[in-house]
């Protein structure tokens, strides 16, 4: 697996870990801003050239990445701002806990809450790639919440550390056209 997939995969699995941790929010439209950093020359570059490929694309070919984005429920944001996406988080999804996968790759461990905080500790495992880390994840009422993430992400090819934190904050009870986020199945 090259360093770019390693990284949308790490982060992919990052994020449905960590939403996980606390389901005390709404359902609806949520807008989400994501932070990755990585000690890994070759994975920031990679996530610089993404952004800078995104920016400088016609608007039809801009157009057909956020339509193939929004099929697997990921919408992008008006004005198309990087690492802000949009998806649809429904009243199963927080019912269930936010379960992290379908195949069961992914764990939640010692978790404990205080107040609106809750730490754990996380693994995801697939045959590709290999995740363990801690998060904290903030709610603040039930229309915002903060989830940082420290985890290490290894691989046949390379290992990377990577913070990741992400905020989200409530959009509209509606998701409009926006469908819920299908977590894929392991590779």
């Amino acid at each position: 697996m090259n360093t770019r997939r390693l990284l949308v995969a790490g982060a992919a699995s990052l994020a449905a870990t960590a939403a996980c941790a606390q389901p005390h929010i709404r359902p609806g439209l949520w807008e989400q801003t994501m932070s990755v950093k990585t000690d890994n020359a070759q994975a920031n570059a990679a996530m610089e050239q993404m952004k800078e490929r995104l920016a400088s694309m016609p608007p039809e070919q801009r157009a057909a990445i956020e339509k193939m984005m929004a099929s697997r429920g990921v919408g992008a944001t008006p004005g198309g701002a990087p690492n802000v996406v949009r998806v649809c988080i429904t009243q199963e999804q927080i019912d269930r806990g936010f379960t992290p996968d379908r195949d069961k790759r992914c764990a939640r461990m010692n978790m404990s809450t205080s107040g609106n905080v809750t730490q754990f500790d996380f693994t995801c495992n697939s045959d590709q790639h290999n995740i363990t880390g801690h998060g904290t994840f903030t709610t603040m009422g039930d229309k915002a919440f903060a989830v940082s993430t420290v985890s290490d992400i290894a691989s046949r090819k390379t290992s990377m550390h990577v913070q990741n934190d992400i905020t989200g904050r409530f959009v509209s009870a509606s998701c409009g056209d926006l469908k819920p986020m299908e977590t894929p199945p392991a590779r």
